[in-house]
């Protein structure tokens, strides 16, 4: 599969960079698939958890809690049908780049 410059899925949308300890909404309320995603900074303690749907609002998470590091490339493809989320936490934020189809 062609790839992009950071390794990501040719074809994916590339949300939002991450880079505060919050919740953040990547695709909301449609059949999202996420592709995967990149980190140029990996903060202190960081930690990523993948939602499908807003987590306050009774979403399932999808993915365990993920310690980040810098370079890290996951390539995830898990589906979301109620949305995508991202809950990140940690002692100090880093920055990431979440990429997703729908």
């Amino acid at each position: 599969m062609p790839q992009y410059p950071l390794n990501l899925p040719v074809g994916a949308n590339l949300g939002a960079s991450i880079t505060t300890n919050a919740t953040t909404a990547i695709s909301i309320g449609s059949a999202t698939v996420l592709a995967g995603y990149s980190c140029t900074n990996a903060g202190s303690a960081w930690t990523i958890t993948f939602y499908n749907g807003n987590p306050g609002s009774g979403g399932v998470a999808i993915s365990p809690a993920l310690t980040v590091a810098t370079g890290l490339v996951e390539l995830l493809q898990l589906r979301c049908p109620n949305g995508l989320y991202a809950v990140t936490a940690g002692t100090t934020a880093g920055a990431l780049q979440v990429a997703y189809y729908g």
